[in-house]
């Protein structure tokens, strides 16, 4: 047999906690001295405590581990060792997860890649654009109820049974940064205009364009480039600034009585297209 020090010792707890443990009725003595009141421990008894801290470590409640130890129901103790079992193996499936992307940072690190990357930007292009029926709202807003207005011109097109025929554009004609306020249109082409007024024509002719994938809030950048690429081929601004939402919010297949925007997509997914015309 072991004394309480003994067997402190060789399972790492303090006598203390082997008290505490006799005490609650979890861990009792093999053997107590009538005499001298020492306890000593057969070596069972270090199998027991190996359990109890196996137990303890999955958190479970020292009243609990004393029913499981007590009991005899062997469906109870398999059913909490399966459940822990899935725990634990769901830890380690986000442990597994973090050192992998901890791994593709130390490779992006040696290879001098940015930590923080900026928006993915395409080269500048030209783009012929055809005459464009379009269904269009304008309104000065603040920038946060800009969705409001797209609600409000889905809900038109649905309202006068217009067939949308493109994706969703926008033209900013005024930034109030001050009041936080754009002068926005917000235009969707389509393919009747029952003689409508909200309804015109997007001219044709020849646009320079750039794609920026990524959120919104780095649709700047694009713009940046695409002024500057425009100055370096000496051509002329010949109307607004505008933007397609090729990916985005707006969900591909539209239901025009029901919108909802799309959140299943990453913002690191928006693929926008901004377009100048030019001559």
């Amino acid at each position: 047999m072991y004394t309480i020090g003994k067997l402190s010792k060789i399972c790492d707890l303090p006598v203390k906690t082997l008290r505490y443990y006799d005490d609650i009725g979890l861990l009792k003595p093999s053997y107590i001295d009538s005499e001298t009141n020492y306890r000593y421990y057969d070596y069972d008894k270090i199998e027991a405590i190996k359990i109890i801290l196996l137990l303890k470590s999955l958190h479970i409640p020292l009243a609990n581990i004393k029913q499981i130890i007590e009991s005899a129901d062997h469906v109870q103790w398999n059913s909490i060792i399966e459940q822990k079992i899935s725990e634990l193996a769901k830890q380690k499936q986000q442990i597994t997860k973090k050192i992998e992307e901890m791994e593709q940072l130390k490779i992006k690190i040696a290879a001098g890649v940015p930590m923080i990357q900026g928006p993915i930007l395409s080269d500048c292009y030209f783009e012929n654009r055809e005459n464009t029926l379009v269904y269009t709202l304008r309104k000065k807003v603040q920038l946060k109820f800009i969705d409001i207005l797209v609600k409000n011109l889905f809900d038109q097109v649905y309202a006068y049974n217009l067939k949308v025929n493109g994706k969703l554009m926008a033209i900013f004609h005024d930034r109030d940064l001050k009041d936080n306020e754009v002068d926005v249109e917000v235009l969707i082409p389509v393919k009747n205009s029952n003689d409508l007024d909200g309804c015109k024509i997007l001219s044709n002719g020849k646009y320079a364009c750039i794609t920026v994938k990524g959120p919104y809030t780095d649709l700047a950048a694009g713009y940046e480039v695409l002024k500057m690429w425009i100055d370096q081929k000496n051509l002329t601004q010949n109307g607004d600034m505008m933007e397609v939402y090729e990916k985005g919010l707006i969900p591909a297949n539209l239901d025009l009585r029901n919108l909802r925007p799309n959140l299943s997509r990453h913002p690191s997914d928006f693929l926008t297209k901004i377009c100048v015309p030019v001559i």
